[in-house]
């Protein structure tokens, strides 16, 4: 894999930000085992996923602790790893517009500077727990961006479930939630996935393919399973997975492999 790391001036969150990028590129393992080298420019613009951390993460996170690296060059997709610090990927009551700088500018970034495709069959987005929320959240309020769009652990119903106790996002500093939600701590309805998803099927958007997996034992399960249940109910084609496992990074790096053999690739595996 090519691999990046980019720092520049977001103009949507007033500041400097930091991302990871990695393209499929010729390896040694190529030249020394392979029959054919392959020629991964000349098929044309990379398909393109944006992959979201969660909660106290970062844009290393996926690199440091799953093997995205190996699972992206098995599938010639190239993957946008971003830092959203604790901003749940909204636009802040009183902080910055993440929601704006990962559905809007982001991507705008990265198909200029580097050989992504501009098309929406192309171009993916998924998180994990906090960065789960936020793929919904992105690709709900830009369905016309994303061809697909999946969710590993993420709680995809907070304004409809009250978390348990032990919810980490419950233990998050009083500021931080402030600065998301406002001084009420209330999620507004704007970023209700409930509603997002039903004002998308009102005004007949095209949705984009969708994906949930969570751990059986995972805090989370409740939440997950009630939006599914709501999305069904709808006539929403939502593909669910409910696996042996917690909240932890076993469970997502063994399954951000079953995210994309259910992405719609067109290079398959190289």
């Amino acid at each position: 894999m090519a691999h990046f790391d980019v720092t520049f001036f977001s103009s949507a969150l007033k500041k400097n930000t930091e991302l990871s990028v990695i393209i499929p590129s010729v390896s040694a393992d190529d030249y020394l085992f392979g029959e054919n080298v392959p020629d991964y420019y000349g098929e044309g613009k990379f398909q393109t996923l944006y992959l979201l951390h969660g909660s106290y993460g970062d844009f290393t996170d996926w690199t440091l602790l799953t093997s995205i690296y190996r699972y992206a060059q098995e599938h010639c997709l190239a993957v946008v790893m971003p830092s959203g610090e604790n901003s749940s990927y909204l636009n802040m009551k009183h902080g910055e517009d993440y929601l704006i700088y990962i559905s809007e500018e982001l991507p705008s970034f990265c198909t200029t500077l580097f050989p992504f495709s501009t098309k929406r069959e192309d171009t993916f987005i998924a998180g994990l727990s906090m960065g789960g929320y936020g793929a919904y959240r992105a690709a709900l309020q830009h369905p016309e961006t994303y061809g697909a769009v999946a969710s590993l652990s993420g709680n995809l119903d907070k304004a409809g479930a009250k978390l348990s106790g032990e919810a980490h996002m419950t233990k998050m500093p009083l500021n931080y939630r402030k600065a998301v939600n406002g001084d009420s701590l209330q999620m507004s309805e704007e970023n209700d996935l409930r509603f997002l998803l039903q004002k998308c099927l009102s005004e007949k958007k095209e949705l984009p393919k969708m994906y949930h997996t969570i751990g059986e034992d995972d805090f989370l399960r409740g939440p997950s399973e009630s939006y599914i249940a709501f999305a069904r109910e709808r006539g929403v084609d939502i593909e669910f997975h409910l696996y042996p496992g917690v909240h932890d990074w076993k469970f997502w790096d063994a399954h951000i492999q079953d995210v994309l053999d259910w992405l719609p690739l067109k290079r398959g595996k190289c």
